[in-house]
This record gives C-alpha cells, sequence and structure tokens, in this order.
C-alpha cells in the first residue's frame, strides 16, 4: 500500500479561505461600526475592496510559496490602506481596524512562504504609521507603541511559519522512509509470492517423479519420455517465464511426448502488450499441436526490435513467422 503523505492545516484549504473570509468580514463590520469617525466614508469601502481583492488573490494562488505578482501586492496594500485611511479620520477619532487587517495580511505573507517580503511589508507600515504619528494629534509615541504591536504579530507569523517549514520537511524525510520501506516490503513479498509459485510448480510436477524413482521400480520407455517432459518443462520455466501460459504448456508438453523438440526462449523484459502476445500465444500454440516431428522453436525477442517474436518450425515441412509489434 503506498503511503499517503501527511499535511499541516492546508493554507490554501478550504478551512483557511474560511477563516480569511470570517477575519474579512469581522474587520468589514469595524470598519462600518467606525465609519462616523472617517471625514471621508468613501475611502473605507475603497479599502474593504482592496482587502476583498487580495483575498480573492491569495485565495486563488495555490503556490508554494505564493507567486510574486500577488505576494508584491500585498506588500503594497498593506502600508497603501493605512496611508488612504489614518489620514483622513476626524480629530480624535482613532479605531486602529485597518491597521490590524493590514498586519494580518503580512501575517498570511509569512505563513505562504514569503517571510521576506512580509518583513519589506512590515517596514513600510511601521514606517507610515511613524509619519502618521508625527503629523497628526495621534502622537509619535502612540504610534511607536502600535508599530512595534505590529512587528510582534509579524515576527510570530514569522516564527510560525518556520516552524512550519521544518516540520513540513521532517514530515517529507518520514514519508520518504516509509516510502521506501514500502517498497522493499513489497518487494520481498512478491519474492516470497514466486518462491512459493515456484515451489508449488515442483511439487506439483517434479516430486511425484522423484519419488517414482526413489521407489525403486522398474522404469519403462513411457516413464523416461515423461521425466524428459518434466525436465523440458522445468527448462522453460527459467528460459520462457512470458510463454508460461496454459495454451503453449500444455500444447508443449503433448508435443514432447510425440517427441516433438520444443524450445522456448523469453529475451523480453516483460513489457509486452497484451494483444500482442496473445496473438502469438496464439501463434506458437497451434504450431505446437500440429508438429509431429522435428523442432519448434518460439522467442519473444528483446525489447527495442520492431519484432515481437519469432516461431521457426523445422520438421517434415520447415516454416517460420514473425510477429510485428504494434505500432
Amino acid at each position: 500500500m503506498t503511503p499517503r503523505t501527511p499535511h499541516l492545516v492546508s493554507l490554501t484549504g478550504t478551512g483557511a479561505q474560511l477563516f480569511t473570509w470570517m477575519y474579512f468580514a469581522a474587520t468589514a463590520v469595524l470598519a462600518l461600526w467606525s465609519i462616523s469617525d472617517s471625514t471621508r466614508p468613501a475611502v473605507v469601502f475603497v479599502v474593504l475592496a482592496l482587502y476583498a481583492a487580495v483575498g480573492v488573490a491569495m485565495g486563488l494562488d495555490k503556490g508554494d510559496p505564493l507567486h510574486l505578482p500577488v505576494a508584491l501586492v500585498v506588500v503594497i496594500v498593506a502600508p497603501a490602506s493605512v496611508v488612504l485611511v489614518a489620514w483622513q479620520l476626524v480629530p480624535g477619532g482613532y479605531t486602529a481596524w485597518y491597521v490590524g487587517a493590514a498586519t494580518a495580511m503580512l501575517f498570511f505573507l509569512n505563513l505562504r512562504g514569503r517571510i521576506v517580503l512580509a518583513w519589506v511589508g512590515c517596514a513600510l507600515l511601521v514606517g507610515t504609521l511613524l509619519v502618521w504619528g508625527a503629523t497628526t494629534p495621534v502622537g509619535i509615541a502612540d504610534a511607536a507603541f502600535t508599530a512595534t504591536r505590529q512587528a510582534g504579530i509579524v515576527a510570530v507569523g514569522t516564527l510560525t511559519a518556520l516552524a512550519l517549514q521544518r516540520t513540513s520537511g521532517r514530515i517529507r524525510e518520514l514519508v520518504a522512509e516509509a516510502s521506501v520501506r514500502g517498497a522493499a516490503e513489497a518487494a520481498g513479498l512478491a519474492v516470497a509470492d514466486e518462491r512459493t509459485s515456484r515451489l508449488a510448480e515442483l511439487r506439483s510436477s517434479v516430486v511425484p517423479l522423484l519419488q517414482r524413482i526413489a521407489s525403486g521400480a522398474p522404469i519403462s520407455p513411457e516413464d523416461r519420455s515423461t521425466f524428459a517432459v518434466a525436465e523440458a518443462d522445468l527448462r522453460d520455466s527459467l528460459r520462457a517465464r512470458g510463454l508460461r501460459v496454459p495454451a503453449i504448456m500444455d500444447a508443449a508438453r503433448a508435443a514432447r511426448l510425440r517427441g516433438v523438440d520444443v524450445v522456448l526462449l523469453d529475451d523480453s523484459d516483460g513489457a509486452l502488450d497484451r494483444a500482442d502476445i496473445e496473438e502469438f500465444v496464439r501463434m506458437v500454440a497451434r504450431a505446437l499441436t500440429a508438429a509431429t516431428d522435428g523442432r519448434v522453436t518460439a522467442r519473444l525477442l528483446p525489447p527495442g526490435r520492431p519484432v515481437l517474436g519469432t516461431l521457426v518450425v523445422d520438421g517434415s515441412t520447415y516454416r517460420q513467422e514473425e510477429l510485428l509489434r504494434r505500432a
């Protein structure tokens, strides 16, 4: 059984999408609740539209890491939203919904593998907040405190992203090790099955003959013929695995009992077209059934040749046939 690759919470899956849009809905509620603090309410709707567009872009992008154009959009929108909203607040009016939303975008940018760009966006966001504090009644101290908290959130996002990457890497290593062990176990089982099958064949065909020889009973010409057929059968099991199908083996056994020398050879790699091999089996079985003397040689040729197999009947009549591979 092929092991499935385990994974942490998918950052592009349904759960992440649901969380993103729930956060957006909460942001929209806060923005509309405090819209009276804005001197230009239309700006609030513009910023919310930008946030929604970023959410859609990040949701549609399944890349790991996030593709560069989408990441750059996040880096630009985060500080731009602060520029659009902060300076149009009424004197004394203040709400941090847009700051938290901008920081959340950078947090998710971290988790999507764009850590450096997340910190570029954080630097732009912090710089914007400091300029805003220095040029408004908010004051540089309060703005610096707000900026520090946003940097702390982005730092948490970076640590989380690094932990996820390290854990995911370890999981991939464990899965690779499990795959190797699974392949080795499957190969061992296949060898064991083949060994069991071969032993069963030997028990059914060779053991009775050996018991007859060991019994000390007189060996008749018919017995010698049976022994010779059994020996040839064993030889086929080593040299003609691809031709050991009931139709050929039954016909070969009967032909050998009639005195026909049957030679079966398989030089293929086993990767044969089903229709081709079935047609070749029918060709060989017909020749063996019709043969009364001489030698019948059937061979599957090595891969890379246009001819799949050859059949030579050399007895009272001589005939040579070839079967071409299907295109």
